[in-house]
């Protein structure tokens, strides 16, 4: 009997070792299994956490290189520009690209460096005073206090880049005289193209239009500036 049970609490003993042996292992498995699960949080986090690069890029348009020289004995023409308005689905820093006549797309990566309506304010300037020859060109935020011969406002209407590179510029715009009467009043519409349809190509046909405008701007000015002097003369 002694030997029965001596067998039977042999066979109790191992089973007990079995079963614990098991509970370690399976201990053990969870252990791995929640370590591993850490280190991937660990390392999931510092990806997360890692610096990215931005995809955005940042636009401008630009003015045309000067071709005009200015003429000797001659005064050069004194202008203000301003304001300049825009429309409101201008107001934006993504660029608008046309898709269709009645629909845009925003480049959401690739921006303007400043807001679109000072841009243009700018180059407008700088193209116009490059068209009249003179230096005497300036936006009516910076202008002196001194009086102008004219002045210049402007309201864009449209003006964006399409998917094939072109730009489209629709702009109303106005001549002050000195005592801001009005003299002219004209809408324009000038488009441009690039070689390449590209964002940077459709910002570059954008400054091209507004070059075109500033140069129909200026033979306004240099007419009514004729017709003023003509009517001074005794």
């Amino acid at each position: 009997m002694s030997n029965e049970l001596a067998a039977q609490g042999s066979d109790w003993g191992g089973s007990e070792s079995g079963a614990c042996g098991r509970w370690r292992a399976r201990a053990t498995g969870i252990a791995t299994a929640v370590a591993v699960a850490a280190i991937t949080a660990a390392v999931s986090g510092c990806a997360l956490l890692a610096p990215r690069q931005n995809p955005s890029r940042f636009y401008t348009l630009s003015a045309r290189v000067p071709a005009a020289v200015p003429v000797g004995g001659v005064t050069p023409l004194s202008v203000v520009v301003g304001p300049v308005t825009m429309p409101a689905y201008l107001d934006r820093n993504e660029i608008a690209v046309r898709v269709n006549p009645s629909e845009l797309r925003y480049a959401f990566a690739e921006r303007w460096a400043e807001p679109l309506v000072q841009n243009t304010t700018s180059v407008l300037v700088e193209d116009l005073g490059n068209a009249l020859a003179s230096d005497r060109v300036a936006s009516a935020t910076t202008a002196s206090t001194a009086t102008p011969d004219f002045w210049v406002e402007v309201v864009v209407v449209r003006f964006e880049p399409g998917v094939d590179a072109s730009a489209h510029l629709t702009a109303r715009w106005a001549v002050r005289d000195t005592g801001r009467k009005i003299l002219r009043v004209r809408q324009s519409q000038h488009s441009a193209r690039a070689p390449v349809a590209t964002t940077e190509g459709g910002v570059e046909a954008m400054s091209a239009a507004l070059g075109d405008l500033a140069t129909e701007i200026a033979g306004v000015l240099r007419e009514l500036a004729a017709e003023l002097s003509r009517r001074e003369l005794p």
